[in-house]
């Protein structure tokens, strides 16, 4: 039996199509507690990336072999208690791809056709055409730091509007629609060169604080800072401090080292920051691709191949 531990949405379409695809039969638990009492002997898990999923949950699963985060990033959940239990963790890397990139490219028009102040404006029903010089993307550099999977659909897109693309990642590997890529010693590098910086890196130990004032001082001041990753691989104070000083032009951000971000929260106040609610991977597609991705990852099981997205435990991605 496999379980889904934790909601859902449209639960009863999911589990239908699940139970087609499978061989064996798909159990449904929307309490995380509850599930864990219920089925504590299953073999597989298919759950969440929160807090909410405890080590103490993967505990009481006394036979679990395998949990499937129906996520990405798997940060907050209990890695060390998987390692000490032997249990395997795949997750849903890859599925965002298409709606992180369709809201990233709308975050850097935002900024470039200024229509975030539009939007200001209309509120304010003031007709306004007292603004800076707008831009193009034409013509722009993009730097992408952690160009993965979802950073190459931002490349894809990017070059559809002519912007020069560069790539930060661990392997510097060519890869279609960059210009060049380099290795993350070179990241301060190419700040200088780049109008917008993207970062999209799992948060590990070695990418917490990975952007701090040294970085946005390295910036161009007409550059926007995007942040698709996680909160804490920026230093949040070091950002607000180059946004009150103008070292950088604006900010696009969708994580936050604090989520929901507290009120009275000093972004919540700027103009030149848009704010998103960690939304950007949320999509009407989202559980159709995530459960694809467990499908594939649950057919290489039973065959013994790689796992296709098998979280290295020790690197936390």
């Amino acid at each position: 039996m496999i379980l889904i531990a934790g909601k859902i949405p449209e639960a009863d379409r999911h589990i239908d199509w699940l139970n087609q695809q499978l061989p064996e039969p798909v159990a449904y638990e929307e309490n995380l507690d509850e599930a864990a009492r219920k089925y504590g002997t299953v073999p597989i898990v298919i759950g969440p990336a929160s807090r909410k999923f405890t080590a103490q949950h993967v505990q009481q699963y006394s036979e679990l072999k395998w949990y499937h985060s129906l996520s990405a990033g798997v940060d907050a959940l209990p890695l060390a208690q998987f390692r000490q239990q032997g249990v395997t963790l795949t997750n849903c890397s890859g599925i965002h791809g298409i709606p992180m990139s369709e809201q990233i490219m709308g975050m850097m028009l935002m900024f470039s056709r200024n229509l975030h102040n539009n939007v200001r404006s209309q509120m304010d029903e003031e007709w306004t055409r007292d603004y800076p010089l707008l831009q193009e993307l034409h013509g722009k550099t993009l730097c992408i730091v952690g160009a993965g999977s979802i950073g190459k659909a931002v490349a894809q897109r990017a070059k559809a509007f002519g912007m020069k693309v560069i790539g930060v990642k661990r392997n510097q590997l060519d890869m279609p629609d960059f210009d060049e890529v380099v290795g993350h010693e070179e990241l301060d590098g190419m700040l200088p060169k780049s109008d917008y910086v993207l970062l999209l890196t799992p948060l590990t130990d070695e990418t917490y604080h990975l952007f701090g004032r040294n970085q946005f001082r390295e910036m161009k001041s007409s550059a926007v800072f995007l942040n698709y990753a996680r909160g804490k691989v920026v230093d949040e104070e070091a950002l607000i401090q180059a946004l009150r000083t103008h070292e950088i032009a604006g900010a696009g951000l969708d994580v936050f080292a604090q989520e929901p971000l507290p009120a009275q929260h000093p972004l919540w106040g700027m103009n030149e920051v848009i704010i998103s609610p960690h939304t950007a991977g949320v999509s009407q597609n989202y559980y159709d691709r995530a459960l694809q991705v467990f499908v594939d990852n649950y057919n290489a099981w039973c065959n013994g191949d790689p796992m296709p997205t098998k979280v290295n435990l020790e690197l936390g991605y």
